[in-house]
């Protein structure tokens, strides 16, 4: 994933990083807003017994607009999510093309959004289409939705000139790889013969795209699969493939239209306000320091045993999850923090990085999670279903990690020095200080299983909570103010923009019938449910090992959720099954994302060592799968009870 921004070729791009940074302050202002008048309405509901009339209404319109803005400051900052697995096979010239390529490919996705949406506002104020409750017209959403797609369109023009420039300017030498090169020549040649089959025989690729579905579905996806290898912007690829593979089986204006109506929907769907407020929430909770005080929290408790600090790490991690739910996050926080700390008291290099590694994936795992919002977005399933299915789970992980660390030490001694009666720590105080983490998450998830609270509901108190807590620290200042927007900012406008691509080639998909011609396949191999599931399982180990978590969620839930629910696995278990074995991908040697993040904050460790402390923990996980899927009720017993 690309957070960081090229070294600018133009005078004005920074002048244009400046407004659209602007905007989405603005935007990410107006989410907090509105986390806060929802918050007003859970108080006054139970207070009052008063409800805010329409509220739904009036949150799903400030999210769609919210989301909608911080799309140009996305662009800007170049937050795209790539798949960077064949980086090193490709030269320096071929990759500042491909770089070209990508955002050639951004802006024609932002520009056809934009378009097609205005589009449909114009025909919303024909019609006089309004909500059901408060009648407001829908006009005015849906062209201030057009309004910041356009925006992020026009900063995408400014990109492709600086990538025009910069691969101008390339003068380093270095050959691609014949894989590199063949898989271009691949992927050109079928865009080439695809584009030019339908500009002379429109009639022909619409007859095979109607008479054979399964196979232009299956085509589209192995080209969309070699785009994605190219580092080609994981939103525009499956955006465009869905659209290409629509046109030959609705015609182009039903499919832009399909792609314009589900994106304004989907942005207007309640629940989208959800992952914003939580993002909202790990932000402001990262900048109130609760990081340092679940670490201070776990050494308190665990620090009088040997291995303590590699305890404390994970409990830690653990904690930060219920507050960040995001992994890469999490290991990045906790590597900072954790391995001076252990390097400070003599731990073994590998059980230092291992245990830290191994942790950061409960970021996703422990609720809430981003994850699973996207899964259950992508899925339309509950939320807070899933985010109680994962409780049992993420405690039976902590647990397991902490048997990994165990056995460590019994295997090695030398790993973790002796504990000493001083590493006890003051638990009352490290408890004091961790009383309002603790309780934000009991508020939270606890409201949902309770529920008092639905999951937008339980985001907005949760981000109120996170925004209170950094004013009591004193930690809210300007600087705060920013980091806080501009890592919402950044995270939202990638996110959303992935979604955007995937409804399209969800649709397509479907369409297309592959679920139903997989689900057929499967069933004529006449192997049993558990021997797929294992299959998929392995399948998963290997993406979640190159890819991130949403760009796997991306790709493959609308294709394989439906044979999984199609073998009768409930859909609960089935999200929380895919997160836990891609996040062991994040782990995974030799491509786990975790292990390069933890190589690059300690340059001095070297990768093959935390490759090799990180081992223990991957087998603890495989524990974990096995036993889950021996007894899935460890993710189904909790949300029955709600």
């Amino acid at each position: 994933m690309q957070l960081s921004v090229e070294p600018a070729s133009l005078p004005w791009m920074p002048h244009v990083r400046k407004v659209a940074g602007l905007i989405a302050m603005g935007a990410i202002g107006a989410a907090l807003l509105g986390a806060l008048v929802i918050v007003v309405d859970v108080v006054g509901r139970a207070i009052f017994g008063t409800a805010v009339f329409a509220l739904n209404e009036i949150v799903s319109t400030v999210f769609a607009v919210a989301v909608a803005f911080t799309l140009p400051a996305g662009a800007a900052l170049r937050v795209n999510l790539k798949v960077d697995l064949l980086a090193h096979l490709t030269g320096p010239r071929l990759t500042a093309w491909l770089r070209l390529a990508g955002s050639i490919l951004l802006l024609v996705f932002f520009a056809l959004l934009a378009w097609r949406l205005f589009g449909l506002s114009l025909r919303y104020a024909e019609t006089g289409r309004a909500s059901a409750l408060l009648r407001m017209p829908l006009a005015p959403t849906y062209f201030a939705i057009s309004l910041g797609l356009a925006a992020a369109a026009l900063v995408q023009l400014f990109i492709i000139v600086e990538d025009a420039i910069a691969l101008r300017q390339e003068t380093r030498t270095g050959r691609s790889h014949p894989v590199v090169l063949a898989l271009v020549a691949l992927l050109v040649a079928s865009v080439l013969a695809a584009a030019g089959w339908m500009l002379v025989d429109y009639d022909g690729y619409a007859e095979l795209s109607l008479m054979r579905p399964g196979l232009v579905a299956g085509i589209a996806l192995a080209l969309m699969w070699t785009a994605v290898l190219l580092q080609i912007p994981l939103a525009p690829a499956t955006a465009l493939v869905g659209l290409v593979g629509s046109f030959g089986m609705l015609g182009a204006d039903a499919a832009l239209n399909t792609f314009a109506g589900d994106t304004g929907d989907f942005l207007r769907n309640e629940q989208v306000a959800t992952l914003p407020m939580f993002l909202i929430m790990g932000a402001f909770a990262v900048a109130a320091g609760v990081s340092d005080d679940l670490f201070r929290l776990g050494n308190a408790l665990l620090g009088r045993f040997r291995g303590g600090l590699a305890y404390a790490t994970i409990l830690g991690c653990a904690g930060f999850g219920a507050v960040s739910g995001n992994s890469i996050a999490t290991s990045a926080t906790f590597g900072r923090m954790a391995l001076p700390a252990m390097a400070k008291s003599g731990y073994a290099p590998g059980l230092a990085t291992g245990s830290v590694a191994a942790g950061g994936t409960l970021g996703a795992l422990v609720p809430p999670s981003g994850v699973l919002v996207l899964f259950a977005l992508l899925t339309e399933s509950s939320i807070g279903a899933l985010f109680v299915a994962a409780v049992i789970p993420a405690a039976l992980a902590v647990v397991l990690y902490f048997g990994a660390v165990y056995l460590t030490i019994r295997l090695n001694p030398d790993a973790a020095p002796p504990a000493e009666a001083g590493e006890k720590g003051d638990i009352g105080a490290a408890l004091r200080g961790s009383i309002p983490v603790i309780a934000m998450f009991g508020v939270v998830i606890g409201g949902l299983y309770a529920g008092f609270f639905t999951a937008t509901e339980s985001a907005a108190v949760g981000a109120v909570c996170a925004f209170l807590l950094t004013l009591l620290r004193g930690k809210l200042n300007r600087h705060t103010i920013l980091a806080v927007f501009a890592e919402t900012t950044a995270t939202t406008a990638m996110i959303y923009a992935l979604i955007f691509g995937g409804l399209m080639f969800a649709f397509f998909v479907n369409l297309g019938g592959m679920p139903d011609l997989m689900s057929a396949w499967v069933a004529s191999i006449d192997a049993r449910p558990i021997v797929v599931l294992i299959v998929l399982i392995v399948i998963y180990l290997l993406l979640g090992s190159v890819m991130d978590s949403f760009a796997v969620m991306i790709i493959t839930v609308p294709v394989i959720t439906p044979i999984v629910l199609g073998m009768g696995y409930d859909i609960l278990f089935w999200g929380i099954l895919m997160l836990m074995v891609v996040e062991i991908g994040m782990i995974s040697p030799p491509f786990g994302m975790n292990l390069f993040i933890l190589k690059s904050i300690d340059p001095n460790v070297r990768l093959g060592t935390v490759m090799r402390g990180v081992m223990p923990f991957v087998l603890m996980d495989l524990v974990k799968i096995v036993l889950l899927v021996a007894f899935p009720a460890m993710a189904l017993w909790l949300p029955s009870t709600m």
